[in-house]
């Protein structure tokens, strides 16, 4: 049986938390709940490496070349409804948005539909990797993520691009290619 119950995703506005363990537990219950055959999941952002911010679980929902409609039409089967935003990511590179319960707490989930092996798949994982290594970049980005809110930045879309260029110098310095 099932530890989480997928309900209705609620858009809230962004806000600064502190990392808790329970991020990674209930990345992994979406990642079991997600199981396919011919997907293969990541749980990558904040909450999978340690840094404080919104709560939000991402998880790459990784499938193979040209099977991107497949991988979308599972989450649908699943109660993912298109991304909640103003600027969503292109069909391309979908998002698709639901919540879960987990232990009598509601968390917001994105699933973010990317190509295995392809240049954003390879930079999640050098990032998460990069920034699990290295307590000081975590400190930076979240003293980066409270600034953003004391700013008064609440639209997710909007803090999103707020904190973006810390995500990019920090691609650029770990050289990638």
């Amino acid at each position: 049986m099932s530890k989480i119950e997928f309900v209705p995703y609620q858009l809230v506005p962004a806000s600064f938390n502190p990392w808790r363990e329970i991020f990674v537990e209930v990345a992994e219950e979406v990642m079991v709940a997600l199981a396919h055959p011919e997907l293969e999941f990541l749980h990558f952002g904040s909450s999978s490496f340690k840094v404080a911010g919104k709560g939000i679980i991402d998880i790459s929902v990784l499938y193979k070349p040209g099977q991107l409609t497949q991988a979308v039409e599972h989450l649908k089967n699943l109660g993912f409804k298109d991304q909640h935003s103003d600027n969503p990511f292109p069909d391309t590179r979908p998002r698709k948005d639901i919540a879960v319960v987990y232990q009598g707490e509601l968390f917001q989930v994105h699933a973010h539909a990317i190509e295995k092996g392809s240049e954003e798949h390879i930079k999640q994982e050098k990032f998460k990797a990069y920034m699990l290594s290295n307590p000081d970049a975590r400190a930076e980005y979240e003293t980066q993520k409270q600034l953003v809110i004391a700013q008064g930045i609440a639209s997710q879309d909007e803090y999103g691009k707020a904190k973006a260029p810390f995500v990019k110098r920090t691609l650029k310095d770990i050289h990638f290619n």
